[in-house]
């Protein structure tokens, strides 16, 4: 068997013959016919007409570049291989025109214009719609009915107050954290305040009996810590020179009178250097707030209520004694 195929080496079905001689007769016919049409498509292909061009062709959604006279599709003859009765079929099958797809086909349903299906559809849609809100009225007409008992006040969810109650819970516990961590901060600044201002302390007092005072005045306030150093030092060169009570140590470095246990002399004898600092302390304190803020105002401390009966210059030198290491310790500030 033999059949003409185009310049892509394609088959022409239609031009089949079983001796190669009718072959060439038939392709001779086809360069010499006078009413033959060549259609080329914008894809390359070239399709040819024997009779002219087909009764409506141009509705086809095919583009077309051009139509020529004649033969332009260069055929040639081939023989047909055992494959080519499959490909055939196949092509037979694939030919099948626009007309009779769209008749097959659903697509017509969907498109424009078809106004008895989109009815269809729409009376389809209301009818599932109503049917579906009678159902859920009905439903819960019937819960209600079965539950009289169950109230719930307009405008609240039901569990809403036990959800209030366990945030306003969760924000008091938060809060007390909070609390709790703030003061757990503020607490260790000041044990890192007090350790250096203990060792600023020390600077003056290391080595003499007052060494173990250090900490307890490093909790005092500044100035009141100043003084206790000063006056420490004018009185007593930081307790190397203090009272005594059944030779013992009676921890007051200042000269302080202020009754309790007392010396042949009338001194305070403390039993320990913490107590010392928390009484004495308390006094300087106190007079601080009176505004005495400095060595020369707190010359009371020498004198009594009026200095008028000591040496001016006695009272000039305790002033400038204490001074020293007073407005070294108070002159810085507070961190």
């Amino acid at each position: 068997m033999y059949c003409l195929v185009d310049f892509r080496n394609r088959p022409q079905y239609k031009y089949t013959f079983p001796k190669i001689e009718k072959a060439r007769e038939c392709l001779q016919k086809i360069k010499n016919n006078p009413l033959g049409v060549t259609v080329i498509f914008s894809d390359g292909r070239r399709e040819y007409f024997e009779n002219g061009l087909p009764h409506g062709f141009f509705t086809s959604s095919k583009k077309i570049t051009a139509i020529k006279k004649g033969c332009h599709s260069k055929y040639r003859i081939r023989e047909m291989g055992n494959l080519d009765g499959v490909l055939k079929k196949k092509h037979q099958t694939e030919a099948t025109s626009a007309a009779n797809w769209q008749k097959k086909s659903i697509l017509p349903l969907f498109m424009l214009g078809n106004w008895k299906f989109y009815t269809s559809l729409a009376v389809a849609a209301l009818f599932i719609f109503y049917s579906s809100f009678y159902f859920q009225r009905q439903s819960g007409q019937s819960v209600s009915a079965q539950l009289p008992e169950i109230y719930q006040p307009e405008g609240q969810v039901a569990g809403a107050m036990d959800v209030k109650a366990e945030n306003d819970g969760n924000e008091d516990s938060l809060k007390l954290a909070d609390e709790e961590i703030v003061m757990n901060l503020l607490g260790k600044i000041e044990e890192l305040k007090e350790d250096e201002f203990e060792s600023e302390i020390l600077k003056y007092v290391k080595g003499r009996p007052m060494e173990d005072m250090a900490p307890y005045i490093a909790k005092q306030p500044r100035i009141v810590a100043a003084f206790l150093v000063g006056i420490a030092m004018k009185e007593s060169k930081f307790g190397t020179y203090s009272p005594k009570l059944g030779g013992q140590d009676c921890h007051n470095y200042w000269g302080f009178k202020g009754g309790g246990t007392t010396t042949s002399g009338g001194y305070t004898c403390f039993s320990s250097p913490g107590e010392a600092i928390q009484i004495v302390g308390k006094r300087l304190a106190k007079l601080v707030e009176g505004g005495r803020t400095n060595p020369s105002a707190m010359v009371i401390w020498k004198c009594g209520s009026t200095c008028s009966w000591d040496n001016p210059e006695n009272v000039r030198k305790w002033i400038a004694d204490v001074g020293v290491n007073f407005y070294k310790i108070n002159s810085k500030e507070s961190s």
